[in-house]
């Protein structure tokens, strides 16, 4: 889905018009209707205001150009699971269980393989095998990358 989708879809699902949308996101109204014809895409600043008014990630207001994944334990993230910041915007980066108000759950990379270990092991996963991935894979995250 291209952004003017996006945009007209959140638009109408919140009951909102186009001069609604406008007043909330500080533009005119015609701004607005270029963004839902494709003629133009909101600048940075209104992507992060349209993003904190509907509640969906930057990357969904771009059609999703991209899968994310936490950057800590490097499960994929879905607008519902994204982390907030202390002023409730969303924090692409994380999940809300490794970062949430500011704050990161874990401080060292063993505490949380011990977790993911623990609750992702399955019928077919046993707890060594996701202790051998989660070593792996989680020091190429950009958390674990900035720790070291």
């Amino acid at each position: 889905m291209d952004t003017k989708d996006v945009l007209y879809e959140l638009r109408t699902k919140n009951g909102m018009s186009q001069d609604d949308l406008a007043e909330k996101v500080f533009v005119t109204r015609q701004a607005v209707s270029r963004w839902e014809n494709g003629e133009t895409t909101p600048n940075t600043d209104t992507l992060k205001l349209l993003s904190k008014l509907f509640q969906v990630s930057i990357n969904t207001l771009l059609g999703s150009p991209q899968q994310l994944v936490c950057q800590c334990c490097g499960m994929p993230l879905e607008d519902s699971m994204i982390s907030r910041e202390k002023d409730g915007t969303l924090n692409e980066d994380y999940c809300q269980w490794c970062y949430a108000d500011g704050n990161f759950t874990y401080q060292d990379m063993d505490t949380l393989i011990d977790f993911c270990a623990i609750h992702m092991a399955n019928e077919n996963f046993t707890e060594e095998q996701v202790r051998t991935y989660m070593k792996q894979m989680l020091p190429g995250l950009k958390y674990w990358k900035n720790r070291a």
